[in-house]
């Protein structure tokens, strides 16, 4: 089926989706370690309850191959085998089907980070999922699901992958969110639909995790930040253990009136994730019938977004300038030495200063390779957390900040010189974002006309490309009045092309280069060109002059800035919320001259870091900033310990794994991060972890806690096999759980304690361990 077919259908009628695979196979029998194996060695097993699916009345039946990517399936053992599991799943899933039933390939994440929060990169996950996608497609699969992804960056490699097989797939993707609409990685579904909205994907969509009522807010966020279709798999409720069995407490009857408040939202596509089956794939059919997608009311704001911030353009955008090494030597052999410490500090103050963007320009590009542009780009999201304006001139090295870039960003800047324009545009048309044109050709025009002629012919050429005109900003250009140039015409071209509903943004410092008292200027400057209908500015926000002014010109304007909330805390706390470790180190330092090494730890060190668990619990800071903060203090804490001869220099000692078969350790990484930072010592036993190398594990290394993640539905039965196994063998020590697939009742069922998140285990381990073993 082709794109175009696809969603004219989808504008007909609400299409249907299948239910659980992993978790219905293991209701029907299957015990092994991957359900992606029945398809070479029970193929019927899977056919039955496709046709199970089917007859039920799914419009769309999924391919077992969820898991079947060359990384899972390595580590099981399975890689050879990758071709065979994908085609044949193909094979069984249209002998499934009747002739008006669509097979979609399904595949999912890795089960790890990419790069800067994990240890892969871009490009080898990418080859990971087009290598998955080809065999996908190339069986015939009418088209492809990603889903139940958590990191924003690999979602977009499958994304490209993907569409370098084909253009002309038909494309749903679907991200799992918390309650509170945050993925594990800090991704809103705001900025996921902001994202989405530019990548050339058909369908965006919510899945996993939630049950249908916890899903619902979060769905109707999606709905109103999202242009595209949108499709929704929530799960059966959370596992219960009931005898030897989970099952799922949301009934198929629940389920159904459930997912027709989805269809009210505006759901065009509607089908079940872990715990539900056939019998709620038919009884959701049937109550919800034959439907027009209702038509949603899609918010018209334009955005730029980071990993986890989102940032309005309207009313008017602030965007920082100092990272910015042209004429600076210390800062451009800083960053060929790929020293990017006093870069990330400039991101960082600038926040501080009211900035919605950072504009990042490396300077002199030839002396730079493509690892300092990827590093930069890695760097900045992992420790700061605005979007960014990528102001880089060499087209391949502009493509790889663009690729490495997890959010919106913005393209600064292209010319209006055709050659030059097109370029710039298939690279947002690929990878999404914004883009500030330069009103010049190869020389700059010296009156506004000619100036606003050149942005319409870069109009024209934006139109006939398909972007639209909300995503670009037109820089009328400013010049340095110390040479003689007149900065009126500046003012007169934003107004014109004001006129015209065209945006646009200046470069505000290079007014007064080379001038005294440059702050009066640019301020003064900058009101006039506000008055003019000024959208937005690269400029110094350490200017409080400008900033004060810019202010002022909105109010006059009947516009207000957004407010940015000032996180005033007390130097410690602000020390490691900004990674600076020598400061932190040199304020402890201080201490130990009348306190003791062990108060400091516990009573100085310890109650900062509460303090940031605070500020990450309430959302005023987000994961970049938490694993910052964490990753600054660890070294300090070491260093504390050192001094600690008693042997008390730790809370406490922690175990933590990914139970057997579960190869998923994102969540437990971060977990092992904060608790290492709150004082614990963490050994990490890795994933796929069977429950009796956890009790050799702890009969060597005598724990005080063991965490345990279980990720999968099918594997959280091991957190209850893992748990006997030591009360078993007469080993007393605190076990708690956590991870997608667990809930609180079922680890009371499973006679273990539960952790939610990494906060909530930082603080369960002090508890534990200021209390009785249970």
């Amino acid at each position: 089926m082709r794109r175009d077919e696809f969603l004219k259908l989808l504008e007909k009628r609400v299409l249907f989706l299948d239910g659980a695979y992993g978790t219905e196979l293991f209701k029907r029998g299957f015990r092994g370690k991957l359900v992606e194996v029945l398809n070479l060695e029970n193929p019927e097993m899977v056919r039955e309850l496709q046709c199970d699916y089917t007859g039920a009345g799914a419009d769309i039946l999924l391919t077992n191959t969820f898991s079947a990517n060359r990384m899972k399936l390595t580590q099981y053992g399975l890689a050879e085998f990758i071709e065979q599991i994908n085609a044949k799943a193909v094979e069984i899933a249209k002998s499934a089907c009747k002739t008006d039933q669509l097979v979609f390939g399904d595949m999912s994440s890795t089960g790890t980070f990419v790069k800067p929060l994990g240890e892969i990169d871009f490009d080898e996950v990418y080859t990971i999922f087009k290598e998955q996608a080809q065999i996908l497609i190339d069986s015939g699969v009418n088209g492809i699901i990603i889903e139940t992804m958590s990191d924003l960056k690999e979602l977009k490699a499958a994304v490209l992958a993907v569409r370098d097989v084909s253009r002309d797939i038909p494309l749903i993707v679907s991200m799992t969110f918390e309650e509170d609409g945050k993925s594990v990685t800090g991704t809103s579904v705001e900025i996921f639909a902001t994202v989405m909205n530019d990548l050339d994907v058909d369908v965006v969509g919510i899945n996993c995790t939630l049950e249908p009522k916890q899903m619902l807010s979060v769905f109707s966020k999606l709905a109103k930040y999202s242009k595209k279709p949108l499709c929704v798999e929530p799960n059966a409720g959370k596992p219960m253990l009931v005898g030897n069995r989970l099952v799922y407490r949301t009934s198929p009857e629940e389920f159904a009136i459930y997912m027709r408040d989805f269809v009210e939202l505006g759901a065009n596509i509607v089908g079940g994730c872990c715990g539900t089956g056939p019998e709620h794939i038919k009884l959701m059919r049937n109550y919800i019938g034959e439907r027009t997608p209702v038509q949603r009311a899609v918010t018209k704001e334009q955005f730029i977004a980071s990993r986890t911030v989102l940032k309005p353009t309207e009313p008017f955008l602030i965007i920082g300038e100092r990272i910015n090494a042209t004429g600076k030597k210390k800062l451009q052999e800083e960053i060929r030495q790929m020293n990017f410490s006093h870069l990330v500090k400039l991101a960082q103050e600038q926040e501080q200063e009211g900035c919605a963007a950072i504009d990042v320009n490396l300077g002199l590009e030839k002396v730079l390779s493509e690892e300092h542009f990827r590093g930069v780009i890695n760097e900045l999201d992992r420790y700061a957390s605005l979007p960014l304006s990528i102001d880089v001139q060499t087209l391949n090295f502009l493509e790889i900040c663009f690729r490495e870039y997890v959010g919106r960003a913005v393209l600064n800047s292209a010319t209006c010189d055709e050659k030059h324009l097109l370029p710039r545009i298939e690279l947002i048309k690929r990878y999404g974002g914004m883009l500030i044109v330069l009103c010049m050709e190869k020389d700059i025009p010296e009156h506004s006309e000619e100036r606003v002629k050149l942005a319409k012919k870069a109009v024209e050429i934006l139109k006939a490309e398909g972007i639209e005109l909300e995503r670009v900003f037109f820089d009328p250009l400013v010049l340095p009045i110390g040479a003689k140039k007149d900065h009126r015409v500046t003012v007169e071209t934003v107004r014109k092309l004001k006129e015209l509903g065209l945006k646009t943004s200046i470069g505000l410092s290079n007014l007064s280069f080379g001038l005294p008292e440059r702050e009066s200027v640019n301020a003064a400057f900058l009101s006039l060109c506000v008055d003019a209908g000024l959208s937005a500015a690269i400029l110094n926000s350490k200017e409080q002059t400008t900033m004060n002014v810019l202010r002022g010109a909105l109010t006059l304007k009947g516009e207000q800035l957004v407010q940015i909330d000032q996180i005033e805390e007390e130097p410690l706390v602000q020390y490691i919320l900004k990674g600076q470790r020598e400061q932190v180190m040199n304020l402890v330092q201080e201490m130990l001259k009348y306190r003791e090494p062990l108060d400091v730890s516990q009573n100085v060190l310890a109650k900062a870091m509460e303090r940031v668990g605070q500020l990450y619990a309430t959302g005023k800071i987000y994961l970049p900033h938490l694993l910052l903060a964490a990753e600054t203090v660890q070294p300090v804490f070491d260093h504390l310990n050192s001094l600690i001869a008693t042997g008390k220099n730790r809370l406490g000692k922690v175990l933590l794994a990914t139970v057997q078969d579960d190869i998923h350790d994102i969540g437990k990484k971060i977990v092992a991060t904060v608790l290492r930072s709150g004082g614990f010592e963490v050994v990490d036993l890795g994933k796929n972890v069977p429950a009796e190398r956890v009790l050799e594990a702890v009969k060597e290394l005598k724990p005080n806690i063991v965490g345990l993640s279980a990720m999968m539905t099918t594997t959280v039965g091991y957190v209850k096999e893992t748990a006997d196994l030591l009360k078993k063998n007469g080993v007393e020590v605190f076990v708690i759980a956590g991870g997608a697939s667990m809930n609180q009742q079922l680890a009371q069922q499973f006679g273990v304690y539960y952790a939610r998140d990494a906060l909530e285990a930082l603080k369960l381990c002090k508890e534990l361990l200021g209390g009785e073993k249970a």
